[in-house]
């Protein structure tokens, strides 16, 4: 595993994929109420109130994410039902994305967008957008982290001994 392998747009994928982790946890819906009679509002993970959302939206993201990182870590030849890995993560995020556009589309009565379910859609949608756009934007296509440079020579070609001062040029 080749860590040099990844590229900016992956770096992008990997950071929207920890906003959608983090957007689970919090509230997916919000109501304008105060008081005792006020009820909880569920996150992505009760899935007694929201059925559906915690694997349509955030695991199939979350899936999506690692199957396009762990498929640039994979040779090409690699194929899974006649995809790579990353068609399949891609594939996966684009249906997380548009799922968590349709959870906003269709919430209950009385009820708002919570802060969970707002950035859910922001980390969908920057994922999908990463994923799609890396294979043609040059500046997404440049690697993550530079090549290591080969080590500067000591002046002169010659090592200074052990605790004396380098020679001075001049």
């Amino acid at each position: 595993m080749n860590i040099r392998s990844l590229t900016r747009g992956d770096g992008v994928v990997i950071g929207a994929a920890v906003l959608l982790f983090i957007a689970s946890f919090l509230d997916f819906y919000s109501a304008d109420c105060d008081g005792p009679y006020c009820p909880d509002m569920p996150n992505g993970w009760d899935t007694d109130f929201l059925l559906v959302v915690l694997p349509s939206v955030f695991l199939i993201g979350l899936i999506g994410a690692g199957l396009v990182i762990a498929g640039r870590f994979q040779p090409e030849s690699r194929k899974v039902g006649g995809l790579t890995l990353d068609q399949w993560g891609s594939g996966f995020v684009v249906v997380a994305a548009w799922d968590s556009l349709w959870s906003l589309m269709v919430a209950p009565d009385k009820v708002s967008p919570g802060v969970g379910a707002i950035l859910g859609l922001v980390a969908t949608l920057a994922m999908a957008a990463a994923v799609i756009a890396t294979p043609r934007v040059p500046a997404l296509k440049a690697p993550l982290m530079p090549a290591a440079a080969p080590a500067a020579p000591s002046p002169y070609g010659a090592q200074s001994p052990y605790g004396a001062q380098a020679p001075q040029p001049g």
